[in-house]
């Protein structure tokens, strides 16, 4: 008998404690949440029930005789809390200390409590029933909004389509009259050159062969005759290819004197008399006949 008295009371006190100690607290530069009783709060001060477990040690002002004067008068005792081997000091005061079961009533600054959670007889149960039963209902789906969303997304996704579509269509448009216009301007430069210059074609020989890699030039003449001189800035140069073959292009009309320089000498060579070799005209080709280099002639 006297067995199952002591574990209905047990019960009974255990139900009590959890009841008086649900709610929690937390002190500022303190992030541990510290068990209690929420028993008032307001503006000056919190007023809580802290069981003995969260306690270490306390400091009661009479127990402090060399506190300095001046203190806080209000707030003259300290109360040193454990939670999870962490200890913070607790400047309150102290109203009242219960030896069964264990615990202390305190008054702390309000400014030192960072943060209070309070648990309403309840709460925990029907939290509990809650999780027991496993179900959850959900409210009733709304036909109506579900296909205005559908209908707005599928909208968006079009637009977005379009949008890709169109800049690409865009592009392609710009691409399009960039090459017509660079067609044009090319077929503009080709007739303004063959309205506006002459070419020369030949082909250099040794000993009757193609003769590569000789330097050619043709050069305009300013006057000509005996005291003939090319005119400054009007001259064109090249290389013969792998059969001999040159050409000029964009040549202005006019008289030229034509020069050439074999790979194995350092001057220029030309034919005596100082006349034009060649007489250029817009929109024409100009064949000169092969040059055969080996020949002696001024240089």
């Amino acid at each position: 008998m006297s067995y199952k008295f002591f574990c209905i009371f047990f019960m009974l006190l255990l139900t009590i404690c959890t009841k008086i100690y649900g709610d929690t607290f937390r002190l500022e530069g303190f992030d541990e949440k510290i068990d209690a009783k929420i028993l008032e709060m307001n503006e000056e001060y919190v007023k809580v029930i802290v069981p003995q477990r969260e306690i270490s040690s306390i400091k009661i002002k009479s127990e402090l005789p060399d506190r300095p004067t001046g203190g806080d008068d209000k707030y003259p005792d300290a109360v040193f809390l454990s939670v999870n081997g962490k200890e913070s000091k607790v400047v309150c005061k102290i109203v009242k200390i219960t030896k069964k079961p264990g615990s202390i009533t305190l008054q702390i600054p309000r400014e030192r409590v960072s943060a209070i959670q309070i648990a309403f007889p309840g709460s925990e149960q029907e939290d509990v029933s809650s999780v027991g039963r496993g179900k959850r209902e959900h409210p009733p789906v709304d036909a109506e909004r579900l296909k205005e969303q559908i209908k707005e997304e599928l909208r968006y996704e079009f637009e977005k389509k379009q949008k890709k579509e169109d800049v690409a269509i865009e592009e392609k448009i710009k691409e399009d009259l960039r090459l017509e216009f660079e067609k044009k301007q090319q077929i503009k430069d080709e007739t303004f050159e063959a309205e506006n210059y002459g070419k020369v074609r030949g082909r250099m020989l040794y000993k009757g062969k193609p003769l590569p890699r000789c330097q050619v030039k043709i050069m305009m003449l300013e006057k000509w005759g005996i005291f003939g001189t090319p005119k400054e800035g009007i001259r064109f140069e090249t290389v013969t290819d792998e059969n001999g073959r040159y050409i000029f292009e964009k040549v202005p009309p006019g008289g030229y004197k034509f020069y050439w320089k074999k790979p194995t000498e350092s001057y220029w060579i030309r034919r005596m008399k100082m006349e034009p070799d060649i007489f250029i005209e817009a929109g024409e080709t100009y064949h000169l006949p092969d040059r055969e280099t080996n020949v002696k002639t001024i240089n």
